[in-house]
């Protein structure tokens, strides 16, 4: 397997991993914590490393059903990133709407990652 798969592996993982943390500890409390905001930065930045990683190792963007979500989820993560950091800027208090938009994201984003997971399996197999 290409080096560059497995780093884009990892980093998609990476983005599960703390993704997941920041989102579902969001809804435990309805003000946002400075970890949760760093976290959830952290798991946006391993997406995009991961997207641009494979990005150049195809050498372009592949529209595929999977990178077609990707994509969305990407754009809807960022854009809910921006929304709880202008929360946490002013102190204001998280909705239910905010926590639920999120984990909507969150979901569409798991069928991107479980999709590219099925992929890639198989393809090694």
């Amino acid at each position: 397997m290409p080096i560059e798969i497995i780093i884009a592996t990892v980093l998609f993982t990476l983005a599960l991993i703390l993704y997941s943390a920041a989102i579902w500890s969001g809804g435990k409390s309805p003000r946002l914590k400075l970890w949760q905001i760093i976290v959830f930065f952290l798991g946006l930045s391993a997406d995009v490393g991961g997207v641009w990683v494979t990005v150049k190792f195809m050498g372009a963007i592949v529209f595929t059903p999977h990178a077609i979500f990707g994509f969305i989820a990407l754009l809807l993560m960022s854009l809910h990133f921006l929304w709880v950091f202008s929360l946490f800027m002013t102190n204001k208090v998280q909705t239910y709407d905010t926590h639920r938009f999120g984990l909507c994201v969150w979901g569409m984003w798991m069928l991107s990652y479980l999709s590219g997971f099925v992929t890639g399996l198989q393809r090694v197999m």
